[in-house]
């Protein structure tokens, strides 16, 4: 029993499996029983979290606790609000928070705990597995395999390459995901740190070598972004960490190469992407001339040639529908502008109060913009206080990851880092950030999780830097004592 009990409050364990639970509710597969053992997660997470806050005193000890509980609290406030309206699936989205923040974000509360260890796992994980369902996901391709589960259509959905996943975006992310796990790999410090055995050499450049493909094909730009984002992020790491000062003209110089660079990388990125889609089309049509009867004339190789895939959006609008979410949102945020609806209501509002719009239409439970559905969800007041601790955060992890970038080389800090800030413009396209039950939140929540521990390292005295400290607390209690 005692055995049990450790490994139920093992909060190591306890998130390795929730965000690997996460990531297989992208494989269409084993859809099904990964939502069957994410319940009875979500459960454990939920108790906990509460076991965490009893042991570890998480609030007190939590960088910058206070604005993440003001800020849930507010949630607590809009569900009440709108108890009439789906009052439950707001409970849940509040407990899913609790668990994002307390229990990933807030690891850094924990003692006698190696967050090294625990992300080199998943790392390795992520990059066994994807390279796997990516490997998977090509072969079927080039076999001309395709099938359909849950309603969608594999290997091909919607003109796009999906593999075994669910949708071409899920893969997408995944795939970068994959790419920034092959990175974090590399680093020395990272693996001397974690304890653990060194991934080989082939499964990185087979997990990098298929990611790339699946990413090119799958068409995600949003993901493409993300990886765009996350080179040029690291590109410029690079470029201050080789400094120890910059006069004026450095500054300029460096500005330049990271201007220069950044387009070629971008210019790069999206023209491999076309000769990749472009080439794969070709590969298809010549596989396909080749299983049918050698004698065909010249209609049936453009009928051939029409049905093959080009890898490309059907929708071909650059903004795939985002420009009218963002003005259904501006009509949603108008019903409740101080407190929010609650993200349980998107559905229900938008079909109660919007009528021919993009959200009224498809049914959207996310406006796929992670900032605006904070927004819109927990009002002014909510955002303001999500947004105070975010950009708190943002500059405390960059000031240090600045001051001490020269030794940070063979670190995982930098690549977390550069992810975190990637992933920041990746959520002005994707259901990202807090509001979504999903592998996509989750890692984020994670990588943030990571860094707030390392960043400890680095502090100036014994405490991390937050808001509410037991010591600080203490110490501020002395002496105002000793002034009466």
């Amino acid at each position: 029993m005692s055995n049990l009990k450790l490994i139920l409050c093992d909060n190591a364990f306890f998130r390795k499996c929730y965000i690997l639970t996460l990531f297989f509710l992208n494989i269409a597969f084993i859809k099904i029983p990964a939502n069957v053992a994410l319940v009875m997660l979500f459960v454990w997470g939920v108790i906990l979290t509460a076991y965490n806050e009893k042991k570890y005193h998480t609030f007190l000890n939590m960088r910058f606790g206070i604005w993440i509980v003001a800020f849930m609290l507010c949630s607590v406030v809009t569900a009440i609000y709108h108890i009439s309206n789906n009052f439950v699936g707001n409970l849940v989205m509040i407990l899913h928070t609790y668990i994002c923040f307390f229990t990933f974000y807030g690891m850094h509360t924990e003692k006698h705990h190696n967050p090294q260890a625990e992300l080199y796992s998943v790392c390795r994980f992520v990059v066994y597995i994807s390279t796997i369902c990516a490997l998977a996901g090509l072969i079927l391709l080039m076999a001309g395999v395709s099938f359909e589960m849950y309603g969608l259509k594999f290997i091909i959905f919607e003109n796009r390459f999906t593999g075994v996943y669910t949708n071409p975006n899920l893969l997408g992310f995944s795939a970068v995901c994959a790419l920034f796990c092959c990175h974090m790999l590399t680093k020395k410090n990272f693996i001397r740190n974690s304890g653990q055995t060194r991934v080989s050499r082939i499964w990185l450049a087979g997990c990098a070598t298929t990611n790339i493909i699946s990413l090119l094909l799958c068409d995600s730009n949003a993901s493409l972004v993300l990886c765009i984002c996350y080179c040029i992020g690291y590109t410029a790491f690079k470029l201050l960490a080789s400094e120890r000062h910059f006069t004026v003209k450095q500054i300029i110089q460096k500005s330049a190469a990271l201007l220069l660079v950044g387009t070629i990388i971008v210019f790069s990125a999206f023209t491999v992407r076309k000769f990749c889609q472009a080439g794969f089309s070709v590969l298809l049509l010549q596989s396909k001339q080749q299983t049918t009867s050698q004698n065909i004339s010249k209609e049936d190789i453009q009928e051939i040639a029409s049905e093959i895939t080009t890898f490309t959006h059907q929708n071909k609008n650059i903004d795939s529908g985002r420009f009218g979410l963002i003005k259904d949102s501006a009509e949603l945020f108008k019903l409740h502008p101080l407190w929010g609806i609650g993200k349980s209501n998107i559905v229900d509002y938008s079909q109660r109060y919007l009528e021919n719009t993009v959200l009224n239409y498809a049914n959207f439970s996310d406006l796929h913009n992670g900032y605006l559905t904070i927004l819109v969800c927990s009002g002014i007041f909510g955002f303001t206080l999500f947004s105070i601790f975010g950009i708190r955060f943002a500059k405390h992890i960059f000031t240090i990851t600045f001051l001490h970038r020269r030794y940070l080389n063979n670190s995982s800090l930098p690549c977390e880092v550069c992810f975190l800030l990637a992933y920041l413009v990746y959520a002005l396209f994707e259901k990202t950030l807090l509001y979504d039950l999903s592998f996509m939140v989750m890692f984020f929540w994670m990588i943030a999780g990571s860094a707030s521990c390392i960043l400890r390292k680095y502090e100036k005295g014994e405490t991390p830097q937050n808001l509410f400290y037991q010591k600080r607390l203490k110490a501020h209690r002395e002496k105002k004592k000793t002034k009466e």
